[in-house]
């Protein structure tokens, strides 16, 4: 397997799992406060609840003051970033190496930017981040390439070395599968799944791309462990030592997260995040088992 096909810590542990949480996801907690956390507040939440890391999308403003509340808590960090152009790349490479970041996953450009264009713009986006020493991973996710199931499957036509951040949510809402057999879903996404580096935690209903799942155990989130589960599967079968797997969870905040007509929220993402955290160890489980 070509190399920064996956995040490596550089240790000689077995391959494993990280589990983390998004920045953006603890906008506006606590539920309905008219007091939102603080960020130090945030990152000592993120630590206690046992995620390993933080998924940041920074500027030059913020960074050192999210570094030395990363570093005070004892969290890794991930970047993100949504590219137009390869000198965003550059400049969120060059912050990820100044930052130690353990890898950068984008968004990029727009979904209809032309397939042939947007791949070569993906090949170069990722010697960028290569010769800088970063893995670098592409969601899958609505307004950027791709940002459609079909739209990936030709996009691993013209780069089959691509690897993905899995955010199966946007996948599962636009072609609006449910989980049903007959939609052989899993089967569909296999070309996909099998590029997955790196997985976000949202869960759809074929409906709307998120939904308060309740404990986790109902026919919906288990689909979603399913896919979880083939992601993870597939990607062990290169792993080798100090290969670790991240799992962040991202539940977004309103327009993302549904709301009552007076635009309070009736979902606490902080603990459906602890759900998805449960889901993703889970998914992790069930992986190392036998076909």
């Amino acid at each position: 397997m070509a190399a920064f096909d996956r995040y490596n810590d550089g240790s000689q542990n077995p391959p494993r799992l990280q589990v983390q949480h998004s920045l953006w996801s603890m906008i506006k907690l606590p539920m309905n406060s008219e007091v939102e956390w603080t960020i130090p507040e945030k990152f000592a939440k993120i630590k206690a609840a046992g995620f390993e890391g933080v998924e940041c999308w920074l500027t030059d403003d913020d960074e050192a003051d999210r570094r030395a509340a990363l570093d005070h808590e004892g969290l890794r960090l991930t970047l993100g970033h949504h590219p137009h152009s390869l000198d965003d790349v550059r400049a969120t490479v060059a912050r990820a190496v100044r930052l130690n970041a353990d890898f950068v996953f984008a968004q990029p450009l727009n979904p209809f930017y032309p397939l042939n264009e947007a791949a070569e713009f993906l090949r170069e986006a990722r010697k960028i981040a290569h010769d800088s020493g970063k893995p670098l991973f592409v969601e899958t996710h609505r307004n950027n390439i791709p940002e459609s199931l079909n739209q990936a499957l030709q996009l691993i036509e013209l780069i089959p070395e691509i690897r993905f951040t899995g955010d199966l949510s946007h996948f599962v809402v636009i072609s609006e599968f449910y989980g049903l057999e007959y939609e052989r879903a899993i089967e569909r996404m296999m070309p996909v799944l099998s590029r997955t580096s790196h997985l976000h935690g949202r869960i759809s209903n074929g409906e709307q791309v998120q939904v308060d799942v309740g404990v986790g155990t109902g026919q919906t989130p288990q689909f979603f462990v399913q896919m979880w589960t083939a992601a993870m599967r597939e990607w062990r079968k290169g792993a080798g030592p100090g290969d670790v797997f991240p799992f962040a969870s991202e539940l977004g905040p309103p327009r993302y997260a549904i709301t009552m007509p007076d635009g309070k929220e009736f979902s606490d993402r902080w603990e459906q995040s602890l759900v998805m955290k449960r889901l993703a160890e889970q998914a992790w489980e069930e992986s190392a088992q036998a076909d």
